[in-house]
């Protein structure tokens, strides 16, 4: 093998639809998710990542949404995006405790993360609920640990 020859093949790139409407979040978020290599669409708005992911031609392999926005909520908005796309992967995140009100109403599929998190967590989730197939997340659902 020659120098500079890359010694295993790469991955397909991972696609990540990120709404945030907090944009230094959402900046902060894509930036770390860009440097491992995520292909990242970032939406400040439910509407905007719904235009998104009609005209966006490949594959997201990942909605990361927060969960209180204005106009929509992050569940509304993965409601709206599992309709045209079935078995989506989902991850909430929210400065909110899960037990809250506001985070009652998600899937036992969903993933979750909870606001601040460190750049280590963000990319072992990220990295978890992208590699589950859609009918092995319901399985382990209950043997996530909260972060």
């Amino acid at each position: 093998m020659h120098a500079g020859t890359a010694s295993a093949v790469q991955p397909p790139m991972q696609t990540i639809l990120l709404v945030e409407d907090e944009e230094s979040v959402r900046q902060i978020t894509r930036h770390v998710l860009e440097s491992v290599g995520y292909l990242v669409l970032e939406a400040s708005s439910p509407e905007q990542a719904i235009d998104i992911f009609r005209r966006f031609e490949g594959a997201i392999n990942l909605l990361l949404t927060d969960v209180v926005m204005p106009n929509m909520s992050g569940a509304q908005l993965a409601t709206r995006l599992k309709e045209m796309r079935p078995g989506l992967a989902t991850m909430f995140m929210s400065g909110y405790a899960r037990s809250t009100d506001v985070c009652r109403h998600f899937e036992s599929s969903d993933w979750w993360i909870q606001k601040p998190f460190s750049t280590a967590a963000l990319l072992a989730r990220v990295a978890e609920a992208i590699s589950l197939p859609a009918g092995a997340r319901e399985s382990v659902a209950e043997m996530r640990l909260p972060i």
